[in-house]
């Protein structure tokens, strides 16, 4: 049976409970440098980062692949492909792409004004075209979407990782899926019920069996993992306890709209348990753990992206899932996951970065199997 591929996080929000400014850590070049020497030292196989320091911790580790996050049609494709010519000769060819389709009001402040869908049309065009670039193709292009000159400088040096640098990303719609079986090497999922999931990677793989194409799943989701069941819930509800209601409620609404959902004060459920901690926000506290934990070793949570997704998946988007246990309870649920969807891909995350990478990598990494 193989082993997963584990990745972690990079990032300078950080801290005991950073999702509420009062446990956030002071931000520092300094602390993310180190993040990424720990990371490399500990084994994961990558890191998620912003697009912002990847290429400046290179120097700092050896093996650390790193997962950038890009806007298709940002930058144009021939930009984005020199800069990953000069990452992948820094590092070695450790560059993997994340692609977001993004959130309207995200996009708008890059002067992107295209629909979803439009976006998603636009964006095989573009990764086609960058990955034909970062393999060196010298010729012009006129496409539908894009356009551009033959190639005038030399080229960059190597080396170059065959087929291109590999591209991660979701998309649930079926412009998305469609869009995932065209341009993605990795699927990657917010860790949600099983059945929730299948259904998605179902679509996926079946999407891409009419292209031809292989794909590989991942999961992201945040882990609380101790010697005992009981320390982690303590650690998980130690984080909640650290966390004001008011700093949750504040971007609530904002974040709910921003994904085309009803507001906190409208938002429903057909889930008792999930409207429970919808009532629970409104009434202005936070959810408890029997409101929070939906299946053993898994519940709704708050993550560093809190601040821009809606809070404990009231949205059932599967953002901010945890697993929380003994390593043991925890692993005997992945492995099981892994092995009933096809899942070859963790993206984990726990708070602060360093301590929970270190504990994770010692508890719970030597207990995981693939799928």
């Amino acid at each position: 049976m193989s082993t997963p591929d584990v990745l972690w996080y990079i990032g300078t929000n950080d801290g005991p409970a950073p999702w509420d400014p009062a446990a956030r850590d002071e931000p520092s070049f300094a602390a993310v440098r180190e993040q990424a020497r720990v990371l490399d030292r500990l084994g994961f196989h990558g890191a998620l980062t912003t697009a912002r320091e990847a290429i400046a911790l290179v120097g700092e580790t050896t093996q650390l692949r790193f997962v950038v996050p890009e806007y298709p049609g940002v930058k144009p494709p021939a930009l984005l492909a020199e800069q990953a010519q000069v990452f992948d000769h820094y590092s070695g060819g450790r560059l993997i792409f994340n692609q977001v389709n993004g959130a309207d009001p995200v996009l708008a402040r890059y002067g992107q004004f295209h629909d979803k869908n439009t976006r998603y049309e636009r964006s095989v065009e573009y990764w086609t075209r960058v990955r034909e670039l970062y393999l060196d193709e010298t010729a012009a292009w006129d496409g539908e979407h894009f356009a551009y000159g033959p190639r005038y400088k030399p080229a960059i040096p190597g080396p170059r990782q065959p087929g291109g640098v590999p591209i991660w990303g979701t998309g649930a719609s079926p412009a998305g899926i469609a869009h995932a079986a065209a341009v993605l090497d990795a699927y990657l999922m917010f860790m949600a019920p099983v059945p929730d999931m299948d259904a998605v990677f179902s679509k996926v793989r079946k999407a891409c069996a009419e292209t031809g194409r292989e794909m590989r799943f991942g999961a992201l989701a945040s882990v609380v993992v101790r010697e005992t069941d009981d320390e982690a819930w303590d650690y998980f509800e130690s984080q909640l306890a650290r966390t004001s209601p008011e700093s949750v409620l504040a971007t609530a609404d904002r974040n709910l709209r921003s994904f085309g959902f009803d507001p906190l004060a409208t938002l429903t459920s057909h889930d008792a348990q999930v409207q429970a901690r919808i009532d629970a926000l409104r009434s202005g506290r936070l959810p408890t753990r029997s409101e929070l934990e939906f299946a053993p070793n898994t519940a709704a949570g708050l993550t560093t992206w809190s601040g821009a997704e809606p809070p404990f998946d009231i949205a059932g988007k599967g953002t901010g899932n945890y697993f929380v246990g003994s390593a043991e309870n925890v692993a005997a649920r992945m492995n099981a996951m892994a092995a009933e969807l096809g899942i070859d891909i963790w993206i984990l995350s726990g708070w602060p970065l360093i301590d929970e990478a270190r504990t994770t990598a010692s508890l719970l990494l030597p207990r995981l199997t693939g799928q």
